[in-house]
């Protein structure tokens, strides 16, 4: 089931659900989270990346600070983007991040996401300039919105995000972490290659 406002609100007050939490940004059944200060861009000259080399694909971020000057997405570029508020899901709550219709609208297309219940962090999301003409972000725009949806039943605990081991982005809150395929997964992509 979506909750609604007063539930995110009673959860961003007493379990830090969104921090810092701003009540304009609250809707009836979502809130608006806006563009941090960082965006990462992925480097030019990459003319080919082979997902199964780790450090080729470690080696194609570029991390800008746009919190003064902004940033102008050039047409069809693709790039990341640092949320300004934190989420920290509890284990009976999941949010989807959904686009804003404005920017959809605009030709500037938000990337949806899932995360599973107990992640905890600072969201990265993508943003794609589908149009022939640049499009200038600031820190500070609301760019998505999160919907929140009560779970069923609380997961088994290995299950839960927190306690995995490849939960790759849990708690990403100082340093980036891009694309990121463990060795069990670049191990059974190879075994299927050489099969």
């Amino acid at each position: 089931m979506i909750i609604t406002d007063k539930r995110i609100r009673e959860l961003a007050e007493s379990s830090e659900l969104i921090t810092p939490f701003a009540e304009e940004n609250l809707q009836s059944e979502s809130y608006d989270v806006t563009i941090g200060k960082e965006i990462t861009i992925m480097k030019k000259e990459i003319r080919c990346l082979d997902i199964s080399r780790q450090d080729d694909i470690d080696g194609i971020y570029q991390h800008i600070d746009i919190s003064e000057k902004g940033y102008t997405i050039s047409p069809k570029e693709y790039l990341l983007v640092s949320l300004g508020e934190n989420l920290k899901l509890p284990n009976n709550l999941t949010a989807h991040l959904r686009p804003k219709t404005r920017y959809i609208r605009l030709g500037l297309i938000v990337s949806g996401q899932h995360c599973n219940s107990t992640y905890t962090g600072h969201l990265r999301i993508g943003l794609f300039n589908a149009t022939d003409y640049p499009i200038r972000i600031h820190t500070g725009y609301t760019i998505a919105q999160f919907v929140f949806e009560e779970l069923e039943c609380v997961p088994s605990s290995e299950k839960l995000y927190e306690n995995k081991e490849n939960a790759h982005y849990q708690n990403e809150n100082g340093g980036f972490r891009g694309a990121n395929f463990d060795d069990s997964y670049l191990d059974a992509l190879w075994d299927k290659i050489l099969a």
